[in-house]
């Protein structure tokens, strides 16, 4: 059920990343209000209200979940949004009917991947207010996978898709199925204090639990993220560019990821002009790592690829604080492949070039402050690592080694042996 008036309300007109109050629509009409009024049940589901409101005030109005559990029994695919605040007091509950999600849920559009909701339009801003919540159930999918890598149908949280100017901020994401956010075709968006806890009810931590992942994106920034997870933190996919990753604290998972990337044969893609700065590390197994699919195809996305091209570039690193950090900080490989196959870990033709890793400290349970196993085809070039005081975990110890192949230019750092070289999603061998 919605509830529809017309009172004056306070609207931030989307310029990012600065946001300015509007008493009124951007056509200058005050906007409408739908409140959405929860079923209340378990057996209700509370999508047809919610689509009945954005349809009803997703342009030039206001959308407002009240401080109550809504319960989310089917997908959404609400791409029509322009000049419209979405304000979330309470919690968007997701029903744990496999069965139903592995049917309907909808494609994101890359790697064979599919989503609970997909969200998109002009002039979106997605308030949490700090606890604001999405709650995928996400342990009922944690034990349904097990070890299967994206498994078939098994949604994303939410995937912003096609969306132009839009803030999301001051929301909570618990327990996502997979993915927490795809973030696809999208420009000019700014997702800022946003929480993120994907771990099971005990603290272990689960597979395929992205924070974010950007793809087909420009201008995006990430600002003042909590994420605790198994998987990467944030990633950055095919042909993202001009994203900022900022502020930040990772927790258990694997990072700040590039890639993967590289999986479509033939397919030209690019990474650039990424700034990370001011992110803390708790207990992940590198700060920053990139992972690219080998040269050659073996099987088909999401569990197989290869042979992609491309290159990534113009990426900077500053200001990263570990604590325990459980793997290499900086790690390049290129040797992604599943199905079960060992590739050629020398012949991929995508290229890593123009790197800046500057001021990292803490604690490291590795010697290595860096793993870089690249291409023979298309070796990485111009790395720099510079202001380096990692403390081995434990002792008096300082990580100093910095293990090369098929790197050519470094500045700050000398390469002091070989490279392991293997097959590798996570980074490393």
């Amino acid at each position: 059920m919605v509830q529809l008036s017309f009172p004056v309300i306070l609207f931030f007109s989307l310029f990012v990343p600065s946001l300015s109050l509007s008493d009124v629509a951007r056509n200058g009409d005050t906007r409408s209000q739908c409140i959405v009024t929860p079923g209340n049940s378990s057996d209700i589901d509370d999508v047809p209200a919610i689509l009945d409101a954005l349809t009803t005030c997703g342009t030039g109005g206001r959308v407002i979940f009240t401080n109550n559990t809504y319960h989310i029994n089917s997908v959404m695919n609400t791409t029509w949004l322009d000049d419209v605040e979405i304000d979330l007091q309470g919690t968007l509950l997701w029903s744990t009917n496999i069965s139903y999600w592995l049917n309907h849920s909808l494609p994101v559009g890359y790697q064979n991947q599919s989503t609970a909701w997909i969200l998109g339009g002009t002039d979106i801003v997605f308030d949490g207010h700090g606890y604001g919540t999405f709650n995928g159930s996400g342990t009922t999918w944690y034990k349904y996978v097990g070890s299967t890598s994206n498994y078939p149908g098994r949604p994303n949280q939410l995937t912003v898709s096609g969306a132009k100017g839009a803030v999301f901020r001051g929301l909570r994401f618990v327990q996502s199925q997979m993915w927490t956010m795809s973030i696809i075709h999208t420009s000019n968006a700014w997702f800022d204090s946003i929480y993120v806890n994907n771990l099971y009810d005990n603290g272990d931590s689960a597979q395929n639990t992205d924070g974010a992942n950007t793809i087909y994106s420009h201008n995006i920034t990430f600002t003042n993220w909590e994420v605790l997870n198994g998987d990467d933190s944030i990633s950055t996919k095919a042909n993202s560019t001009d994203i900022t990753i900022a502020d930040s604290t990772f927790s258990s998972g694997l990072g700040i990821a590039i890639g993967s990337i590289g999986q479509y044969n033939g397919a030209y893609e690019t990474v650039e002009h990424l700034h990370i700065s001011n992110i803390t590390y708790e207990k992940t197994t590198h700060a920053v790592y990139f992972k690219t699919w080998t040269g050659d195809q073996v099987g088909y996305p999401p569990n197989g690829g290869g042979g992609g091209l491309g290159f990534a570039s113009n990426i900077t690193a500053t200001n990263l604080k570990t604590n325990n950090l459980k793997g290499t900080p900086f790690t390049i490989s290129q040797c992604t492949t599943f199905s079960g196959a060992s590739g050629n870990c020398t012949n991929s033709k995508f290229q890593i070039r123009d790197l800046v890793f500057r001021d990292i400290s803490g604690t490291t349970e590795s010697a290595d402050v860096a793993s870089f196993q690249c291409s023979a085809v298309a070796p990485c070039e111009d790395i720099t690592i510079e202001k380096v005081d990692l403390r081995i975990t434990g002792n008096t110890t300082y990580a100093g080694e910095y293990l090369c192949g098929n790197v050519e230019g470094t500045v700050g750092f000398n390469c002091t042996g070989a490279v392991c070289v293997g097959s590798s999603a996570t980074g490393g061998c």
